[in-house]
Formats: structure tokens, sequence, C-alpha cells
């Protein structure tokens, strides 16, 4: 009997100790976006298109914006909604036999319309009918067709990442064609000239910028398993290792754990590779003395977490580490207490040129809040708004000395609410007692 209770009690432990399973988005969830989109807009057609290529060698990942509102990650998907009433409809390409054997069935096969919300889900077919019927006689006012006529994001690159890559890619004369967004702008503007073509990513981005409860939920599960692997780094960190045994190590964990991949490269720099803020190598064998910068976070659900540690791989900071370390703390801490409603980024700007200054960095560029994080790691908002209770924000102050192999910098990704503020990864530690305790095997 006793044994049998230790069994039991054994077989519950484990239960206990696996990772929740992933539950993603309810479609009422979906259904809400739609609506709050509607009432955004107010009038006219909507219309969004998901990707049109498989991935190739990793995961396939859905159109952030066309998932947002559609919960939906078939290939050549379109999304057309009434924004006067929120009725939507989703256009699928019908599928043949070995079509279905070799991708599963899509959703016009599978006939989720009821289930997902929508009026109906149509053969892609019937796109270009449906839209021409939507068009309002006898009336001298344009009917409006709302679509995203600023660029996409993916989700390692926001949407001013995506715009820059764009104008890097039209200097090259024999790479200059348009974009895909560019070109179904085009042929909206020639198939249906009737229609005011419209941009819809200002209201999509008001939108996207505040999270859902749902959204904070997954955010805060990836924000702990994805600082977890960060720690899990730290621990193995030893002289003679290479980069990628702490990137491969904290990959390991992101996946067991039931996240889906990686949020953007992971960033393992060491020795001279500390200077190379987007270094993705992971080649480089760590040496006594060395920093290690690593700047990983793992994609759950549609959401990212944005983190960054910085430690000495002999498990001992220098006198200008542990100077440059301390600063870029405290300056951190500054700025997250300071990320409250009502409040602006040139006020943590402020914050961090006073830190800066005290400790002798004064020459040193400071930076207050950073970027916004969500569906892609530099996510969607306007950073001349002041803080608002749902907003996610990376704050990553950085103290660097390219002549001296240094770079400091200590990244969490943090909710805005409206009592204090929230730090997502506040998992893996960065206070320096911490940090090398855990290099020393301590935790």
């Amino acid at each position: 009997m006793r044994k049998a209770l230790l069994i039991a009690a054994l077989f519950v432990s484990t239960l206990i100790s696996l990772p929740a399973e992933r539950t993603g988005y309810p479609p009422e969830e979906f259904v809400a976006r739609r609506k709050a989109l509607a009432s955004a807009l107010g009038e006219g057609t909507v219309v969004l298109f998901g990707k049109t290529m498989p991935a190739v060698g990793v995961r396939f990942r859905q159109d952030n914006d066309f998932y947002y509102f559609t919960g939906n990650e078939d290939l050549n998907a379109v999304f057309v909604m009434d924004a006067e009433t929120a009725d939507s409809w989703l256009f699928l390409p019908s599928q043949n036999a070995g079509e279905i054997r070799s991708d599963g069935k899509n959703w016009l096969t599978s006939g989720e319309a009821e289930l997902r919300g929508y009026k109906d889900i149509l053969p892609l077919t019937e796109l270009n009918e449906f839209l021409a019927r939507r068009r309002v006689w006898g009336t001298s006012k344009a009917p409006v067709l709302w679509t995203r006529l600023s660029e996409p994001g993916e989700v390692d690159a926001g949407r001013r990442d995506s715009s820059i890559d764009l104008a890097r890619r039209y200097n090259n004369p024999l790479g200059a064609q348009e974009s895909e967004d560019g070109w179904r702008a085009g042929m909206l503007r020639t198939r249906y000239p009737a229609f005011d073509l419209k941009d819809a990513t200002t209201a999509i981005d008001q939108l996207r910028v505040i999270k859902t409860p749902r959204e904070i939920e997954i955010l805060k599960r990836n924000g702990r398993i994805s600082a977890e692997a960060i720690r899990k780094a730290i621990e193995i960190t030893r002289p003679g290792r290479y980069e990628y045994e702490l990137e491969a190590e904290a990959t390991y964990h992101l996946i067991k754990n039931g996240v889906q991949g990686n949020g953007y490269p992971a960033i393992v720099g060491t020795g001279p590779n500390v200077n190379v803020w987007h270094y993705q190598n992971s080649g480089r064998q760590m040496q006594a003395g060395d920093l290690v910068v690593m700047d990983y976070g793992g994609s759950l659900d549609y959401q990212v977490i944005d983190i960054t540690r910085t430690w000495p791989v002999s498990g001992r900071f220098d006198d200008l580490q542990l100077k440059a370390y301390r600063c870029a703390l405290e300056t951190q801490k500054a700025i997250i207490a300071a990320m409250r409603p009502g409040a602006t980024r040139q006020q943590t700007r402020d914050l961090a040129k006073a830190i800066y200054d005290k400790y002798g960095f004064g020459d040193q560029p400071p930076t207050g809040a950073g970027h916004f994080v969500g569906m892609s790691v530099h996510d969607v908002g306007d950073p001349r708004e002041p803080f608002k209770a749902g907003m996610v924000i990376a704050v990553e102050p950085i103290i660097e000395m390219p002549d001296k192999q240094l770079h400091v910098r200590i990244e969490d990704t943090v909710l805005v609410t409206d009592d204090d503020p929230l730090i997502l990864s506040a998992a893996v530690p960065k206070e320096v007692d911490e940090i090398l305790k855990l290099l020393k095997g301590q935790s």
C-alpha cells in the first residue's frame, strides 16, 4: 500500500512538472477585435491579406495583422469585413485531395464559419465578384475600401524595420521590385477605381498596442519561460565553451516548455562580438575575462518577449565592467518605475541622463523606455504618446566602449498597468550577486 502511494505521488508530481498545454485564443477574442476595428473605422469595407507562400525551414507564422483579426493560419487567405456592422467573411482556396493530405484541411473545407464568428467562409474565386458587389450605387460619395497601405511586420521586425529593409532593396537597381502590399494596393485601385482606397494601419496599430487580457496572460507565460531560458544559459557559462552552447541551452528550454519558436535570432556575443549589436554567428569560444551579452526571447501564440542580460564568463566583473553594470542596472530600475499611465518617454530619458552623469558615463547616449513589444519584437505603437495601461515596452539601457570590448545591456519586457509596472521577464536575475551566484553553480 505504502509503495503504491509512493508511486502515485511520483506520478502526480511528474504531471505537475509538465508544461501547460498551449491554449491560444478563443474565437471570441477575434470577434471582439473585429468589432473594435469596425467601431474605429465606422464605414466602408476592410480587406486584409494573409501570407501567400509557405515558410521554408521554419514553422509557418501568419501575417501579424491578418492573424490579429482572423485567428486564421491558412495560406492565400483574404479577410473582408463590413466596417459598419463588423460582419466578416473569409475567402480561402479550394483544396484537392492531395493538398488536404499534404497540408490538412483549411477552414473552407472543414466548415468553421459559425464556430469562428464569420458570416461565411467562401472560395477564393468568389472574392472579386464579392468586392464588386460592395460598391454603393446611386450616390456621389465614393465607397471606402480599407486595407493596409503601410509595411507589414514580421515576428523579428516591425513596420519601421520592414520599411527600411524595403528602402535598401530599392537601392539595388536589380532588386527594386515593389512590395507585395504595394502591388496589392495598385491592383485594388486598378480593378475597383470607384472605391476610395484608405490605409487601415493607424486604426490597427491603435488596437494592437494595448494588449488584451488574453494576450497579457500569454506574455506572462512567455516571459517566465524565456527568462528561465536565459537563466539556463548563464548557469552553463564557462571559459572554453562556445557561444552556440548558450544558444542551444536556451532554445531547448523554450521548445521543451511549449514556446513555438524564437522571437528573433539569438544574439550571444562574447569578447569583441559584444559590440556588434545584432551579432548572430554564435561561433566564438568564450575566454576568461570576456563579457557575455545575450539578447533572446521566445514567440508564443503570436506574442514575443525581449530579454538581454550581460555577465562575465569567468564569474567576476572587473572594475570598469562592474561600474558600467551598476549604472545600467540603476538606470533600468528608474526607467521602469517611471513607466506609469500619463508619463512620457522624454521623462524616462531625462532620468537616464541624470544617472549616466552620476556614474561618469555622460558621454554615452542615454535611452529611456524603448520599443514596443507584442506580435513583433519591435511592435506597433507611437512612441510620442504617453504611456497607457496595456502597453508592453522593452527597457534596455546600454553602456558601451568598443575599444575596451565593453558592452553592458540589461533588458526586460515590461507591462504598463494602472498600478506598478509589471516586469514580464523577472524570472531571470539581474542583481550582481545573483548573477555571480548562478555562475558559481549555487542557484
